[in-house]
């Protein structure tokens, strides 16, 4: 039975007052299934008649005849009339029954037989089509009620929560939902309303949607009166589908044909209402997105930084469109910390976005079937000057997107595109002007100084500030060797360490002669001993077609190094390169202004330089003059050019004598000189003695050497030059060699 039981027997009295013969007495009542009376009204106007005994007492359960005719009724009769002999009354009840043919309640009638001159029987079959008539008075009631409600709601979601809760109370059975509906008649499930409180869960009507499936939606019962679908349209189009549905747990429990001729009557009545407020909101939403899309377009427009434009473009769709996710999917590597993902063209079976990219135009496409359908947009992020990638929009579950929305994320990818190309240029733009100041001033730093640790320095520190990694290094490769030496490093641990050739980084190096740029794909670092890493960036430093040296970049970050920086190392390469080659060759042209050829001692003139410097710091010194006895019978004896190998050895011997603070020179012709800053006579004669057994022992042909040792010291007071003192150290010597050769005289 419909709606509230006393609500339907007030319009069923109505038409059973009419048809009642007027001036006959008569009580017409109502009960539920359990027999408590719920209502009930006497049939003639201004009625004196009122049978003694009769117990009509609302909310209770009368006794006695009343209360058989009930049970009897209630008990499988269509009709019951009773009458008893000695009882004035005669007695009658119709049973209000369900589909399943339970009795839901019961209307009864109580009337005098001396008065009444027609059957009661008769008369109460005929009651049938009136109380009919009753249900349909009350729907009509009910549904014009319902209409005029819906009238104060603008909005689809109020008018379909205000829609659902009086049919739900009309119906008291269950719960009702209205679920949207596509152009096709496919239900969308993420645009339901409900008056089931799920407590954020599905709900019911979740599985009530699985049920129905992915077919088009028509008005049918299901599940054995269990489930009622009636679709709503408007003009043709499909609106939004009303179901009733009952829960799992309410087994004894089914809709009639009275509450279904109800949804169908509220349904179609509210089909206006309905599609008047989902236009209102069609309106304002359109207008929302205008100003969203104005917005959006807006920021895009003004941003000049690609972060904030691919940042834009992944947070507003989500704006416009909640049951949306956004991807981006780029043919170029941009500079920014907002994830994208790279297009792939290796797919055997091409994909929407990869397809959208190709074509060039937007992709709508749906796939998979029931709850595994997956709606995904993908439109083409157009340049001027090319195609940059793909907006990618997907939806979990199959969704219905009007023209309106799919031209709104194509003008939105346009505009992105746009922008994307000009902040791309701008950015570019930006680079290269940083990286020709910082080149420009890598030269102009690097040209300022021939000192080779200076420009080591300088580039390491270089690197760090430019690229901002944990780790710079440059390493430097003798010819034939096998392993790299570490010569300046941000990190001072790593100078001079050493790294072997054949590691990955240094064997596509050395092979390819090119700049190598790494990055992790994977969960751990590279294969690299020197330190571990997941980015790496290396440069070979070429002197004469050969590799002499690498600048390394290293960062623990994954893919924190970008082709742009990848290109600058390797303008930064060259110039160091050339830098360090510069300063190499000049050091070596020093060293030759200062060394003798032949033995590679030190020249006279150096060593004066050095002896006037120590003159004037130090407090006392001593210098020793060599002379190769004999010499000349050795050229003589064995030629020039064994002269020249015994005056190698003899040099040899006095470098190898001598400690790194001491100046070995070669004075002229086969004579030598040493000075020993800051060392005193007994000293220097041991350092003398030293070099003249050596040279007897270890000469070949076999030479000795005659030495003159001179001392200074600035507590002699003696105002001493250089010229004085290697005067002493020549009186010296001569005595020397006059006194038999082969042995050290002190001045």
């Amino acid at each position: 039975m419909l709606g509230k039981l006393e609500t339907v027997f007030s319009y069923t009295a109505h038409f059973i007052l009419q048809s009642w013969p007027e001036k006959r007495p008569g009580i017409l009542f109502l009960t539920d299934s359990g027999g408590r009376v719920i209502n009930f009204l006497e049939l003639m106007a201004g009625q004196s008649w009122h049978p003694q005994g009769l117990d009509l007492m609302l909310h209770s359960v009368p006794s006695g005849k009343v209360y058989e005719v009930i049970t009897e009724a209630t008990g499988g009769r269509e009709i019951v009339v009773r009458a008893w002999e000695g009882d004035d009354c005669v007695y009658g009840a119709i049973p209000l029954r369900e589909n399943d043919g339970r009795v839901r309640a019961v209307v009864g009638m109580i009337a005098p037989q001396s008065q009444i001159d027609f059957e009661l029987f008769s008369y109460m079959r005929g009651l049938e089509p009136m109380i009919r008539m009753g249900y349909d008075a009350y729907i009509q009631h009910a549904t014009s009620q319902i209409i005029m409600d819906l009238n104060f709601h603008d909005t689809a979601r109020d008018l379909l929560g205000c829609l659902t809760t009086q049919i739900s109370d009309i119906i008291q059975k269950g719960y009702c939902s209205a679920v949207k509906l596509s152009a096709n008649r496919l239900c969308i499930p993420q645009e339901s309303v409900t008056t089931q409180h799920t407590g954020g869960g599905p709900g019911d009507i979740a599985r009530v949607v699985a049920r129905i499936g992915q077919e088009p939606v028509e008005p049918s019962v299901l599940d054995g009166n269990r489930i009622v679908i009636v679709p709503v349209n408007c003009q043709s189009h499909p609106l939004y589908a009303l179901i009733l549905h009952l829960p799992p747990d309410e087994m004894d429990c089914t809709y009639d044909e009275r509450d279904v001729a109800f949804l169908q009557e509220v349904g179609e009545k509210a089909s206006s209402a309905l599609w008047r407020a989902i236009r209102l909101d069609e309106l304002r939403r359109e207008a929302s997105k205008k100003d969203l899309l104005y917005q959006l377009m807006s920021k895009i427009q003004a941003s000049i930084d690609v972060n904030d434009v691919l940042h834009e473009i992944v947070t507003s769709i989500p704006s416009l469109y909640p049951h949306l996710s956004v991807e981006l999917f780029l043919t170029v590597e941009p500079n920014a910390t907002t994830p994208v993902k790279q297009l792939s063209f290796q797919e055997a079976e091409p994909s929407t976005s990869t397809r959208a990219y190709l074509e060039g135009r937007l992709i709508v496409e749906t796939t998979g079937e029931g709850e595994h359908a997956t709606t995904v947009i993908a439109a083409p992020l157009l340049g001027k000057q090319g195609i940059y990638g793909v907006l990618q929009v997907t939806s979990d579950e199959r969704v219905s997107l009007s023209q309106h929305e799919t031209d709104y994320i194509a003008i939105l990818a346009d505009t992105a595109g746009t922008a994307f190309e000009n902040a791309q240029l701008y950015q570019q733009s930006r680079n290269l002007i940083r990286e020709l100041r910082l080149i420009n001033e890598m030269a102009r730093q690097l040209n300022r100084s021939l000192d080779l640790k200076e420009i080591l320095d300088f580039v390491t520190t270089m690197m760090g500030a430019t690229f901002d990694a944990e780790f710079c290094a440059i390493l430097s490769k003798a010819p034939g060797e096998d392993r790299f030496d570490v010569l300046s490093a941000s990190i001072p641990e790593f100078n001079g360490m050493m790294v072997p050739t054949n590691e990955k980084p240094f064997q596509e190096i050395l092979q390819n002669k090119q700049a190598l740029l790494l990055a992790q794909p994977g969960a751990g670092p590279l294969p690299f001993s020197l330190l571990p890493c997941c980015s790496l960036m290396g440069v070979p430093l070429i002197v004469e077609g050969e590799i002499s040296g690498v600048l390394l970049v290293a960062d623990s970050r994954y893919h924190f190094f970008s082709f742009d920086d990848y290109k600058l190392l390797e303008i930064f390469g060259q110039h160091a390169s050339l830098a360090m080659t510069n300063a190499v060759l000049h050091n070596e042209m020093e060293r030759m202004v200062i060394t003798d050829n032949l033995t590679g001692l030190y020249t006279r003139r150096h060593l004066n330089e050095r002896v006037r410097a120590s003159l004037e710091q130090d407090g006392y010194g001593s210098l020793i003059l060599i002379d190769i006895d004999y010499f000349k019978t050795v050229n003589d004896t064995f030629g020039h050019q064994v002269g020249d190998e015994v005056l190698i050895q003899v040099s040899n011997l006095i470098r190898h004598s001598i400690r790194d603070s001491d100046i070995a020179a070669r004075w002229g012709g086969e004579e030598l000189a040493v000075y020993l800053p800051r060392v005193d006579k007994a000293t220097a004669h041991s350092v003398a003695e030293r070099i003249r057994n050596c040279v007897e022992q270890e000469t070949s042909p076999q030479v000795t050497i005659s030495c003159g040792l001179a001392k200074w010291s600035k507590e002699s007071g003696a105002d001493l030059s250089v010229e004085s003192l290697f005067h002493q150290a020549d009186i010296a010597l001569y005595e020397a060699k006059n006194s038999g050769r082969n042995q050290v005289v002190l001045a």
